[in-house]
């Protein structure tokens, strides 16, 4: 099976492999192909693409994504191909560890690879709408001057260097800035999911709420009790959860402090 470069005429053959429940899945395909960071994959059967997915790459790690194989081409090995050709694309001496959160269906492929579990992710949603509470003094829209503060928190809670990909989703963030003018937390409400990262609950909640007030899903580590509370307490009920699992060495990180992951496909 040959790996081949995903490009701009593949996009039109995308609803056929989305799974159920991931949505139209174009437009992360179309943020892929405009990435520097981003090296997305195929394979090709029958003249069309029958299993993609993509490298992600940060600072000196590397997330996997979107590995999809078609239907009617499943327990071929595709899947399985498609993610040794994203590991084996890596420089392991350049980006020791990678990350991916694993479905139901990729789980086993994924163990086979040598990936190991290290946290689950819950799903949570909400069926009525958001209770209406007064936003907090202390958000506003993201400045120029947070920029390297904002960078910083998120390398803190996240144990990695995002901020090839963070860059291009700032200029719409909110930030939460304590009365000392310090930067406590950074919402990003057009990077996918929406994640939320901060040194402290006072402001991952305030944040949480301030996104609630419009989308009615959130994902966040099972290691964040206090976040899972939170959200509990506003009417949002468990539904399902995933595990984000690693290959390579084990970065320092903080999950009692991501408040919303940004996806899947980013952590």
């Amino acid at each position: 099976m040959i790996c081949q470069e995903f490009t701009e005429d593949d996009i039109a053959f995308l609803p056929a492999l989305e799974p159920e429940g991931w949505g139209d899945i174009r437009p992360r395909f179309q943020f892929f192909l405009k990435s520097d960071c981003c090296k997305p994959i195929k394979i090709v059967e029958d003249g069309r693409p029958v299993a993609v997915g993509t490298s992600i790459f940060h600072g000196d790690t590397v997330w996997l994504a979107c590995i999809i194989t078609h239907g009617e081409y499943r327990n071929r090995g595709l899947g399985s191909a498609i993610t040794r050709h994203l590991i084996g694309s890596a420089d392991r001496n350049r980006y020791p560890t990678i990350y991916l959160d694993a479905t139901e269906f990729g789980y086993p492929v994924y163990l086979k690879q040598g990936f190991e579990v290290e946290c689950q992710y819950a799903h949570l949603r909400r069926e009525d709408n958001a209770s209406e509470l007064k936003a907090s003094p202390h958000i506003r829209p993201f400045t120029e001057d947070f920029r390297e503060a904002a960078y910083a928190i998120d390398r803190m809670v996240s144990g990695e260097d995002r901020r090839g990909v963070m860059a291009g989703f700032l200029a719409d963030a909110f930030v939460y800035v304590d009365s000392n003018e310090v930067l406590q937390g950074v919402y990003l409400p057009s990077w996918s999911d929406g994640p939320i990262v901060a040194k402290n609950d006072t402001a991952g909640f305030a944040l949480m709420q301030l996104r609630a007030a419009s989308t009615p899903f959130a994902i966040l580590p099972m290691g964040n009790t206090a976040g899972l509370k939170f959200l509990q307490e506003h009417d949002f009920h468990l539904r399902k959860t995933s595990r984000r699992m690693i290959l390579g060495p084990k970065r320092v990180w903080h999950p009692e402090h991501l408040y919303n992951r940004i996806s899947g496909a980013l952590g």
